[in-house]
């Protein structure tokens, strides 16, 4: 996706030190925003559902984003964001709220030598929806991973089932329920005409 980067952000990714922080926004019912780096950080986005600037916690939960790649092709863009399960915090927030179809949006932000956020040096690096979750454990951890994708990451699948034969023999054989649906030309009439 092109991107309108000011000459601050440029001039900042050229330096010697670079010190980034990605900023996570979760919209659910009531929206909870994180950050990569080990301070909380306060910034005002424009895709945040609360109005005026918001802090982004430092909650020390966050383990990783995947990878987005971007092509010059058309292609539907997914990634995974995880989180320690071992604390109930962030768990606790998915549990108990609706999550499926909720928007996501990652910022990733050049920060200054204060650990300070520059509006003019942050940049949008993902925005999607929540499709699914996973909590995976073991002895030692628990990781809880969203995996989330662009309103079309499901634009090829075929789901449900045809008001066909085919369709119905694949999960009832031998029922010929939909076997003269195709001949179907007028509407029919329920109740009283």
């Amino acid at each position: 996706m092109p991107r309108n980067l000011s000459s601050g952000l440029i001039t900042s990714l050229s330096g010697r030190q670079i010190r980034v922080a990605d900023l996570i926004e979760i919209h659910l019912s009531t929206p909870i925003y994180f950050n990569t780096s080990f301070v909380d950080l306060t910034y005002d986005s424009v895709s945040a559902p609360d109005a005026g600037a918001n802090t982004y916690l430092a909650q020390g939960q966050f383990i990783g984003l995947g990878n987005v790649q971007e092509t010059k092709d058309l292609k539907i863009g997914t990634m995974n964001i995880a989180f320690t399960a071992v604390d109930y915090t962030t768990l606790g927030y998915v549990l108990n709220n609706e999550y499926i179809d909720r928007r996501v949006v990652v910022y990733r932000a050049v920060l200054d030598d204060n650990y300070a956020i520059d509006s003019t040096k942050v940049f949008q690096y993902f925005d999607g929806r929540i499709k699914d979750f996973n909590i995976s454990e073991s002895k030692e951890t628990a990781t809880l991973a969203f995996n989330v994708g662009s309103q079309f990451a499901d634009f090829a699948k075929i789901s449900g089932r045809r008001t066909n034969s085919d369709s119905q023999q694949r999960f009832f054989s031998g029922d010929v329920g939909f076997e003269f649906s195709p001949q179907i030309q007028t509407d029919i009439k329920w109740g009283r005409t």
